[in-house]
């Protein structure tokens, strides 16, 4: 007999009765839609404050770009952009000041712009270059918060039967894993599918709970962070490199920053976990992000000289089931210290990872309410708590049912960045991409392709730095 056919059923009918309670009582409440501008989030506030106050600290533009092979029907793909934004309301809200904060107000679904930019006039050579370069100039255009829409669909036509499928979108209506939702949806609609029912809750009902939530956990967490981030220093890494003009082409083009990538096999990256070959590390799984973490800590200690370190980590925001399907801004950037006196190999650096990862995400707070809490001074430029940062991803892969086209993902490079040094790593089939995003008054590009080969020899061979 089961253990629950010996409870009787009046009391499994009660039990139930009680965890329905709780998990509605738990769950993320569904506001009212009046058209009255509602609460932003602290992800929202963090985005519309950068980008008016300190663009250059602001969150890139999420981009999408995806080429297409076969007869593109253009009047069908502008139809299954509608049914998308209809379906999201994070894609169709603007935002305006009242009290020196943002507020967000949802505007009823609308038709959004879908440009064509025909380059098959040109010789066949020059047509994929000139659509990425069109691609990256428009990656880094900004949007009008207050005005919207906040995102734009672009296809470059470089042959009768090749496309590039190019969208971009604001950082504060959608983040990377919204960008994976959005294609999924984009494709499911061209292909004629019928898209579900809207997400219930919508963005807009998460901002007003996170912000309750955020208010009461931050008063008993932010004590962790004055103990772990004090003594501090306002500037890091404190990087000994001359900071050279801006080279004339750069600054002609508007660049901030530029990009240099490496890859490394996977089972590198399985090595590196493992201790580099130093033996296992203590106390549990090391996962893909410790591991790299840990190799990219060594490559800043060569740049910096110190050995007291701090990197800012993405965090994704998604630690609910009903919050999977909705596309907005989730992502929260949280401070990473790690010290590397006292350790005796590199697996040591990995178990001390591991740990300021899970003190970190245990006592998670938004950014920008532990900014303000610490009370550190702000230098405009200047990101504050770090200037280094690292973002992990996962395997990008084009969505299948395009009804009749063959689609892979399309390349396309986008330097741009609040941090002095930035890492990406990117899961790509049996390699990973490690791509290091510097600013260019900091860096050169030749810097940033010589710290990109550093690093794959870190990750390569590692060890501690003496």
């Amino acid at each position: 007999m089961t253990r629950s056919a010996e409870v009787p059923a009046d009391r499994r009918e009660l039990m139930a009765r009680l965890l329905a309670r709780k998990a509605a009582a738990a769950a993320v409440p569904v506001l009212p839609r009046t058209g009255e501008p509602m609460e932003c989030s602290h992800e929202q506030r963090r985005g519309w404050l950068a980008a008016g106050a300190a663009p250059e600290t602001a969150p890139p533009n999420v981009t999408l770009g995806l080429a297409l092979t076969g007869e593109l029907d253009l009047p069908r793909l502008a139809a299954a952009l509608a049914a998308l934004v209809s379906r999201h309301e994070a894609l169709r809200t603007r935002y305006v000041a009242a009290d020196g904060l943002p507020r967000q107000v949802i505007r009823p679904a609308q038709p959004v712009p879908l440009e064509l930019v025909d380059l098959t006039c040109l010789p066949e050579p020059e047509r994929e270059p000139e659509a990425l370069a069109l691609a990256l100039a428009a990656a880094g255009e900004r949007f009008d918060l207050e005005r919207g829409p906040l995102l734009r669909l672009t296809v470059y036509r470089v042959g009768p039967l090749e496309h590039r499928l190019f969208l971009v979108c604001q950082h504060i209506a959608c983040d990377g894993t919204g960008v994976a939702l959005v294609a999924a949806d984009l494709a499911a609609a061209y292909a004629g599918e019928e898209l579900p029912p809207p997400p219930v809750p919508q963005y807009a009902d998460y901002a007003a709970w996170s912000v309750g939530r955020a208010a009461e956990r931050t008063p008993r967490r932010l004590p962790y962070w004055r103990e772990r981030l004090a003594g501090l220093e306002p500037l890091f890494p404190r990087l000994p490199l001359p900071l050279p003009p801006l080279p004339p082409a750069d600054a002609a083009a508007g660049l901030a920053s530029a990009t240099a990538r490496v890859r490394v096999g996977r089972a590198l990256v399985e090595r590196l976990r493992g201790g580099g070959g130093d033996g296992p590390a203590g106390g549990g799984p090391v996962t893909p992000f410790a591991a790299l973490l840990a190799a990219y800590l060594v490559l800043l200690h060569e740049i910096s000289g110190r050995r007291d370190l701090v990197v800012g980590a993405v965090t994704s925001g998604r630690g609910r089931r009903e919050l999977e399907p909705v596309v907005g801004s989730f992502v929260n950037l949280v401070p990473l210290r790690v010290g590397l006196d006292g350790l005796t190999g590199f697996p040591d650096l990995l178990v001390r990872v591991r740990e300021s990862v899970a003190g970190a995400l245990a006592n998670e707070i938004p950014f920008d309410a532990l900014v303000s809490g610490l009370g550190a001074h702000r230098l405009p430029g200047v990101h504050p708590s770090f200037q280094a940062a690292f973002v992990h991803r996962g395997d990008p892969a084009p969505p299948a049912g395009w009804a009749g086209l063959d689609v892979r993902v399309w390349e396309h490079e986008v330097d741009d960045g609040g941090f002095d040094l930035g890492l990406t790593a990117t899961p790509r089939g049996g390699t990973y991409e490690l791509a290091l995003t510097g600013r260019l008054v900091r860096f050169t590009a030749a810097d940033l392709a010589v710290l990109a080969k550093r690093l794959a020899a870190v990750v390569e061979r590692p060890s501690l730095p003496c």
